[in-house]
């Protein structure tokens, strides 16, 4: 009996241990270990990432954070603003990361600005977005940073729908405030792509006095957030003052500017160049049509240009165009037509960047190209070339004539699946030499001259050398389209004005950090969402597309034959044999009717084919997650059941046994 209370003594005792250490563990994670944790996600988006830490680790200054949530008015307003609530949590959590990291830099202050307060003038006065909920009711959701010496950076608002890019929007603006000094960037092109900055007001007051706007393209704006943009012309003779060069869509260019361009990389410059066959974007509205019917093609580096790249090691192949079937996108050629899959039109991957681990394209998931170019790599002496962006392995290059341009479709059937990447990204560095080793005749200003009272223009020239070979290296980055930054295929206008549609901007913008060498934000850029495709599920989707597309344009040719044959009768037809054409039509027509019917049905087939394979593998997962593992947690209960159950018979019986040892004593 004794021995029963003792036992049952030490089971309380052990359960209030058990609760006291709980207790007791729970206390010291919470506020001695707080900052451990363990991130088991592929990209690390529950945690800081290491560009965010490494800028953190340069804070020599206290920086506040004020956070400025309209929670009241948020709990007063409708179920969707109180979904909200979930989302500031996120970011506060996100910002005590920051603190956590900062070394005491960083003091993050909370605020609910009400009405008729302070701190709502305040909120107003940094500028940040506010939304009227009732005639009083204000609703705010945005950041500002203050430094020591008084800078003021913000964050308009932050909108739930670009979670995945919020820790790059706070490190922007920490980095924003702890290095003000903006790099230069030099924009050289033929396009209208950098225009001067006129302010919303400006611009209205002159549309409506119906004057042009002319604005440089989003992009310029997005780059203006870190970079001092500056535009240079296209007759430039030095290339001086700046950081970096971007060169987009080089052609045209007067032989002193190539020449400028040669001898800024030759001194160490770097330089970001984008090259395409065909630049869709800036194709003159009024260029005269091709010899062989249609729009001609915008084809950049044109035959001057390419004697630099000869230099830098690296080649755009003349005439071809990257493709992969397996990376086209759908899209529609007209509002009236079906979305079909557009070769031209490539949404690249995971596939296109991560066999190259490169910095400038690591954690990129979506880029959208439009007509793009390929690149090769050269041999020179002394130059490394890399490669960071390229189609899949089932990518090949085909051809595109002017007349071909009105139908995309055309090239879907013209190419075939390639057995190795086609390269659209490359880098080379080294210690370049020139391009002009004899250097370069310039023609200067004609001067003005009297003779016998008139005046005559003499043409004069003169010879411009410079370095023939770097004595440090330099860096050039060449990126095989032009297209990818235009608004159209890497912008898209929402409630909160345009932002990015994809990654275009994050690729341009990580190319330009890793030419500045600031690699802390481009590591930051490239994280913060990861999309998890199935790429068994897209095969069949896409083998499904391929069929559907092929059986389709079997009918329509079969239509458009049918058209033709009609046409032909009609215009056989007279008063004599006007009866016979109609009865023979009408044959034809039944005829074809019926290969047609046929041929629908069997498109009906294949779709569904292509719907049931996918929905089969659906069920699978469906029966695994709803089947198999409650079925595992079943068996693992009866085992434990059966397990204690033994467990315990042992224990009766070797009490059992002492007991009769002790009765036998």
């Amino acid at each position: 009996m004794q021995k029963k209370i003792k036992r049952k003594t030490e089971n309380y005792l052990k359960v209030f241990l058990g609760i006291l250490s709980m207790g007791l563990a729970i206390y010291i994670a919470s506020t001695v270990f707080y900052r451990a944790k363990i991130d088991l996600t592929d990209e690390g988006i529950y945690s800081l990432s290491k560009g965010s830490k490494a800028l953190l680790s340069k804070l020599d200054s206290p920086i506040r954070l004020k956070l400025y949530y309209s929670k009241t008015a948020a709990n007063k307003g409708t179920e969707g603003l109180r979904s909200f609530n979930n989302y500031f949590l996120y970011v506060h959590d996100i910002l005590k990361e920051y603190v956590a990291h900062s070394r005491n830099n960083l003091a993050l202050q909370i605020i609910d600005p009400r009405p008729d307060t302070e701190d709502e003038e305040e909120a107003e006065a940094y500028g940040l977005k506010r939304f009227h909920i009732t005639e009083t009711e204000r609703y705010f959701f945005g950041l500002v940073a203050i430094s020591e010496s008084g800078s003021e950076k913000i964050i308009e608002f932050f909108d739930p729908n670009k979670r995945d890019g919020l820790e790059y929007e706070i490190t922007k603006l920490i980095y924003s405030v702890l290095s003000p000094q903006k790099k230069k960037v030099g924009v050289l092109s033929p396009l209208p792509i950098v225009q001067d900055e006129i302010s919303p007001y400006m611009a209205q007051i002159m549309q409506m006095q119906g004057r042009e706007v002319s604005q440089s393209w989003p992009i310029i704006n997005m780059l203006r957030e870190f970079h001092e943009v500056k535009s240079l012309g296209r007759d430039i003779e030095t290339i001086s003052g700046i950081d970096t060069l971007l060169i987009i869509h080089p052609t045209g260019l007067s032989d002193q500017t190539l020449f400028a361009i040669d001898q800024f990389v030759l001194q160490g410059g770097k330089a970001l160049v984008l090259v395409d066959p065909h630049a869709f974007t800036g194709t003159p509205q009024n260029a005269p049509p091709s010899p062989m019917g249609g729009m001609p093609l915008n084809v950049s580096p044109d035959e001057k240009f390419r004697k630099l790249m000869d230099k830098w090691g690296i080649a755009a192949m003349e005439g071809a165009f990257a493709g992969d079937k397996y990376l086209s996108a759908m899209g529609r050629l007209s509002a009236y037509d079906p979305p079909t899959r557009l070769l031209p039109l490539m949404v690249c991957n995971r596939r296109c960047t991560e066999s190259f681990k490169d910095p400038m394209t690591r954690g990129l998931e979506q880029l959208t190209f439009f007509f793009p170019g390929a690149l090769k790599a050269q041999s020179v002496d002394g130059i490394t070339v890399e490669s960071f962006l390229s189609t899949s392995d089932k990518g090949s290059t085909y051809e595109v004539y002017p007349h071909e341009l009105a139908d995309p479709r055309i090239f879907w059937n013209k190419m075939e699946d390639g057995k190795e990447a086609v390269l659209m990204g490359m880098k080379a560095f080294g210690k370049f030499k020139t391009a002009f080793p004899d250097g370069v005749l310039i023609e200067k200003k004609p001067v003005a001259g009297p003779t016998a009272n008139k005046q005559i223009e003499r043409k004069q020239t003169e010879k411009k050398t410079g370095i023939l070979e770097s004595s440090k290296d330099g860096v050039v980055v060449v990126i095989a389209d032009v297209d990818f930054i235009a608004a159209q295929f890497a912008f898209k206008q929402s409630f909160l004005g345009l932002g990015p549609a994809n990654d275009n901007s994050t690729l341009l913008l990580n190319a330009l950090e890793a030419l500045n060498g600031n690699v802390d934000l481009m590591s930051v850029r490239s994280k913060g969402h990861a999309n998890r495709s199935f790429e068994a599920i897209e095969a069949i989707e896409f083998e499904a597309d391929r069929k559907t597309e092929k059986k389709a344009m079997e009918i329509n040719g079969n239509i458009v034959r049918f058209e033709q044959e009609l046409a032909e009768l009609s215009k056989q037809a007279n008063q004599d044999n006007m009866a016979l054409i109609q009865n023979e039509s009408l044959k034809k027509k039944k005829a074809l009717s019926r290969k047609i019917v046929g041929l629908k049905k069997e498109l009906r087939e294949v779709k569904r084919d292509g719907r049931e394979r996918v929905e089969f593998i659906g069920k699978i997962f469906q029966y695994v997650n709803t089947l198999l593992m409650p079925l595992f947690v079943i068996i693992f209960g009866i085992w434990f059941l059966h397990f204690r159950k033994r467990k315990k018979t042992h224990e009766t019986s070797t009490v059992d046994a002492e007991q009769m040892v002790e009765q036998s004593l």
